[in-house]
């Protein structure tokens, strides 16, 4: 089985909705997903995919949506109102669900399954540089 990685980092700031503890509070962090497509076959190229190609998708996707975003549940209408008030803003809403990170790894992971050719085996995303969420597929 051959396994390809493609890491994209990027900046969001979100809050966990009725969460008990310093979650709770609007904040931010430098994320780095880890996306990884497994196959057991390679292209006419000898590949499983084009690196490139690959990153430039998922990496696009998620400069024009999360990077330097806020990421927000729909049910916080307290923070939805406030970054509304805004002139500047980015908003990314995920419906009825808090941005946590097992959440966003799977919305990665979506993603590029929609953007690529092959859907992911997993995708990897580091909150911190010492914790992550995974997530693999399936529901």
């Amino acid at each position: 089985m051959y396994q390809l990685r493609v890491e994209v980092i990027f900046d969001s700031g979100h809050r966990l909705l009725n969460y008990q503890g310093k979650c709770a509070y609007p904040h931010g962090h430098t994320y780095k997903a880890e996306i990884f497509i497994g196959s057991s076959t390679l292209n006419e190229m000898g590949m499983v995919s084009d690196f490139l190609a690959l990153k430039e998708r998922i990496k696009g996707w998620l400069e024009e949506n999360w990077d330097h975003a806020f990421l927000v549940n729909s049910r916080d209408k307290e923070l939805l109102n406030a970054l509304g008030s805004l002139t500047l803003r980015r908003l990314y809403v995920f419906q009825e669900q808090n941005p946590s990170c097992e959440v966003m790894a799977r919305e990665i992971y979506q993603k590029a399954q929609e953007l690529g050719s092959l859907a992911p085996s997993k995708v990897r995303l580091w909150e911190s540089p010492t914790q992550y969420a995974e997530y693999c597929g399936g529901e």
